[in-house]
């Protein structure tokens, strides 16, 4: 399995420093709001598109919902400091280190760099125009230094952009936000179909409701067909849940995707239809042979996972537990369970999902 082993994240977002280690298949991010488990999937997420200068500004605009401006990248520094970089690294199970930095600076003509990243006092350079990230790649006891940036001017509007031309990214990242109105499924349902997949969430979506019996794509819309109805339903013209379950099981079946990033499982689904995602989630990722991370502050699901699990035996070890807290002594903390220890707290009904 390709993915990461564990993580460090400092000065991003509301996180000043928080390391979580042993990541398995299927890891599982609980914790009270603000307690920093989406931030943790979109440091993830950063660390999957290094090269890619417009990330954060996209980043910011799949939290907000809305078109995110440049300026609007101060809030990816914790507390709003601009001189506190924020840095995200990890360790693959290939062995393989990532590390990546990301700064606010002011660049002229594409070469003149303020010193520091100070902001200009003259008229014409008010503002810090260009985000720069910078990352390092370690494998082999070989390390690679690889830099992109991004440049607007002072009406916001791309002036220059640099890519790392000299690094290219061997994974493929899936992030599934917590917006239901987000996500077409289209793209990963086409690479199934050439791949004679498609019958792999067909048979998922039956499990969801017994009365489909078939999934086209259309136009780069999914239809489904349902009994008793003559023509296909736009699964866009149809309710929440099944268009939740449909974007998260096509993205666990395309293997194209090594790394899978759901928000909010729960969002839009029954309390009914957990057990089937989680079924779905731990099967198709085992086929795929992908890393999964999930956010949720549902107890439901929390019990529904626990099914699954006493059920699967085989499922266990490929299942790892976060309570994300910001403690008062020790700042933000992990705290790790297993199958054991989440079949303790379900069957004595220990709160998991935050620290009281």
């Amino acid at each position: 399995m390709d993915g990461f082993r564990n993580i460090a994240i400092t000065n991003f977002r509301g996180i000043d420093h928080l390391e979580i280690g042993d990541f398995s298949r299927v890891n599982v991010f609980l914790g009270h709001n603000s307690s920093g488990k989406s931030t943790v999937l979109e440091a993830i997420l950063l660390l999957m598109g290094m090269s890619n200068p417009d990330l954060p500004q996209t980043i910011n605009s799949i939290r907000s919902r809305s078109f995110s401006t440049f300026a609007d990248l101060g809030y990816i520094f914790h507390n709003y400091d601009l001189q506190m970089k924020p840095e995200i690294a990890s360790e693959l199970f290939d062995g393989t280190k990532r590390h990546l930095t990301l700064g606010l600076t002011y660049v002229f003509d594409g070469e003149s760099q303020v010193p520091n990243g100070q902001i200009p006092t003259s008229e014409t350079k008010t503002f810090l125009n260009t985000l720069k990230m910078s990352f390092d790649v370690e494998y082999a006891q070989q390390t690679t230094s690889h830099e992109c940036s991004i440049t607007v001017n002072q009406q916001g509007v791309v002036s220059g952009k640099k890519l790392a031309t000299d690094y290219l990214e061997k994974n493929s990242v899936a992030f599934i936000s917590s917006d239901l109105a987000a996500g077409n499924p289209a793209k990963d349902l086409v690479e199934l179909a050439k791949r004679r997949r498609k019958e792999d969430v067909t048979e998922q979506l039956r499990h969801f409701d017994s009365h489909i019996t078939s999934l086209e794509i259309l136009n780069n819309v999914a239809y489904v067909g349902v009994e008793g109805i003559d023509q296909l339903l736009s699964v866009n013209m149809m309710g929440d849940g099944l268009r939740r379950f449909l974007n998260i099981v096509a993205a666990s079946a395309n293997p194209t995707n090594n790394i899978l990033l759901i928000d909010e499982i729960e969002n839009g689904l029954h309390y009914s239809a957990h057990k089937k995602l989680w079924e779905a989630i731990f099967a198709l990722a085992t086929t795929s042979n992908k890393q999964v991370f999930v956010t949720t502050h549902s107890k439901e699901t929390l019990s529904r996972l626990n099914e699954v699990l006493d059920e699967r035996p085989e499922y266990r070890e490929d299942m790892r537990l976060y309570t994300l807290a910001n403690t008062l002594s020790k700042g933000h903390q992990a705290y790790r369970y297993t199958y054991e220890g989440l079949s303790s707290a379900c069957e004595n009904d220990v709160e998991l999902r935050g620290l009281v």
